[in-house]
């Protein structure tokens, strides 16, 4: 079934990726509902993005294999132009976007009652007060019936309009990506903690400790982001920085190198581990042994990670 899954999804990144295509995998295969929510009522780039990206993690692809996937050509075929404007998609979050930048507002300045009144009041305004009125009232009323997920998104890109730009990292988008499920990993873990009993206090502990990792590793995110958006460059502190600098260095490594460093990360996983172990045996408590078994143990996981995406190129 595992091995089914990632046939299905690479066949699909392999080829044109249609955006319908890769939502009704994601509905099959993904477990984040704000994710799911969210790509069935927006297509932009920055969703198409995304998409991607959570469909390459559900697959077990490596960022490495995903960049360099063979891709299918495209069959062209002949459209006319009524028929490519009919199914051209409604941006309407950028439409929004763009009308509240007309105004120099935010879009729910630009939705409330309060700015429409301000704004027919004004005397440049005089002489086009019902075309003004019209608009406002169809976009304040079409924000009010769009699903909150889309609000969200509206503001997410307004807030980092950068998101939109070609010009803008490839890696950003990634992270915001990582960011979404993090975020949704966080919402679960919190509503599953809610639903424990008293008796559940091990599940209750995990739980606790997947909400914190999951809400810091969105925090992280949101930093570079914000960062981005104040300085127009990278900070680079995120976790997502240290696991590109991790495959670039694996992926220069050579085959007997990689199996050497395998070997001693094995090694050093059972050295620890046996500190470890020999510490809560006494009663004690060994932290630089933990820290030390943890750091060995994703080194581990990261070689043999590379090991097995070789062996699959054989």
């Amino acid at each position: 079934m595992i091995q089914n899954k990632r046939n299905v999804i690479t066949d699909y990144l392999i080829g044109p990726r249609d955006y319908k295509e890769g939502v009704a995998l994601y509905m099959q295969f993904g477990v984040n509902l704000m994710l799911k929510r969210q790509f069935s009522i927006d297509e932009s780039t920055t969703t198409r993005e995304i998409l991607f990206d959570e469909l390459r993690k559900i697959a077990g692809l490596t960022e490495s294999e995903f960049a360099h996937l063979p891709r299918k050509a495209k069959v062209k075929t002949k459209v006319e132009p009524e028929a490519a404007i009919k199914d051209a998609p409604d941006d309407y979050e950028t439409a929004l976007i763009e009308l509240a930048d007309s105004f120099e507002v935010s879009v729910d300045e630009l939705t409330s009652v309060d700015f429409q009144e301000r704004v027919l009041n004004m005397d440049d305004n005089i002489d086009r007060i019902d075309e003004l009125t019209e608009l406002l009232e169809q976009t304040r009323s079409k924000y009010a019936e769009a699903p909150e997920p889309v609000r969200k998104m509206i503001r997410f890109r307004e807030k980092f309009p950068f998101l939109n730009s070609p010009s803008c990292p490839d890696i950003l988008k990634v992270l915001v990506a990582d960011m979404f499920t993090a975020y949704g990993n966080y919402k679960a873990a919190f509503i599953r903690l809610q639903e424990l009993g008293d008796a559940d206090s091990a599940q209750a502990a995990a739980e606790c400790e997947t909400i914190v990792t999951e809400y810091l590793a969105n925090r992280e995110i949101w930093n570079e982001l914000e960062y981005y958006r104040e300085k127009g460059e990278i900070l680079g502190k995120a976790a997502k920085f240290r696991e590109i600098e991790t495959s670039a260095e694996l992926n220069s490594l050579s085959d007997v190198e990689l199996i050497g460093k395998l070997n001693s990360a094995t090694a050093n996983v059972s050295k620890h581990k046996k500190k470890l172990d020999e510490a809560n045996a006494k009663g004690e408590e060994n932290p630089k042994a933990a820290a030390a078994l943890e750091m060995w143990t994703q080194r581990k996981a990261a070689l043999k990670a590379e090991m097995d995406r070789r062996k699959k190129k054989l």
